[in-house]
């Protein structure tokens, strides 16, 4: 401010009486300046002043913003640093929780462990003890079964009476195959091997049927006996429709089989 002072007084005093050196110039050129010009120049230097006025107090505006701008973000720092050891001091409290949950889980888990090891060994010593009796009774009971099951004399010669075995079935009503052997006969093969026989059994047979069986013969003249399989051949008065006749009226073979299971 001093230094535009300084600048206005002396361009004033310029104006009001010049210097000598100016007046020589402006004597020596062709057309001294007019009124009007002077004028013009004190207008313009007013005008100047202002606006070095206004720009200085818009600089100390923006300086005073600054000031303030530089307190706020020195106030940010400060909060941003106060924030960082709260959350520092959280996170190591997360972590201790979280290290004694996963002390606890241990706990837990090893104290579960060891209670369903020894319920299964409880388990197990019972199942063990109840395989033991079941088995003890399932002896009693074969025992007493092949004592009822007797085999005075057998194909291939008498074993164990333990392995004695009694074996029925049927080949059913609707599931027997019979196949035409003859003008007058017709045949099937029936299948023992559920038996689980080892030895060929003694085996003893019926035709069963709904109508017209009992005037066929060989329904108890069985062959080939295995310990799989036996075949059956049935002579009948008929002589067409042989197949479709035991169908017809339902023919099966009703067997029972003694023998050895092992």
């Amino acid at each position: 401010m001093r230094i535009i002072l300084m600048l206005v007084t002396t361009l004033m005093f310029t104006v009001a009486t010049g210097d000598e050196e100016e007046e020589a110039v402006l004597l020596n050129r062709a057309k001294p300046p007019s009124h009007d010009t002077v004028e013009d120049l004190k207008d313009m230097l007013v005008v100047t002043m202002q606006n070095i006025v206004s720009n200085n107090d818009l600089v100390t505006q923006l300086t005073q913003k600054v000031v303030q701008n530089m307190l706020s973000v020195g106030q940010c720092k400060v909060k941003m640093e106060d924030m960082k050891k709260s959350y520092s001091e959280e996170i190591a409290k997360l972590k201790e929780q979280i290290e004694s949950m996963k002390e606890e889980l241990r706990s837990e888990i090893e104290t579960v462990d060891a209670e369903l090891k020894s319920q299964i060994e409880d388990m197990e010593a019972g199942h063990n003890t109840t395989l033991a009796a079941l088995s003890g009774e399932i002896r009693e009971e074969i025992s007493q079964i092949s004592s009822e099951v007797t085999i005075v004399s057998a194909e291939q010669g008498i074993r164990d009476r333990k392995c004695a075995k009694v074996c029925a079935g049927t080949t059913g009503r609707t599931s027997t195959t019979w196949v035409n052997y003859s003008t007058t006969g017709i045949r099937t093969t029936t299948d023992i091997s559920g038996c689980g026989f080892v030895t060929v059994p003694t085996v003893t047979t019926s035709l069963e049927g709904a109508s017209s069986h009992w005037t066929n013969s060989g329904g108890s003249e069985i062959y080939s006996v295995t310990t799989t399989q036996f075949v059956t051949y049935i002579n009948t008065p008929s002589s067409s429709g042989l197949r479709s006749k035991a169908s017809e009226y339902k023919w099966n073979m009703e067997w029972i089989a003694v023998g050895y299971t092992c």
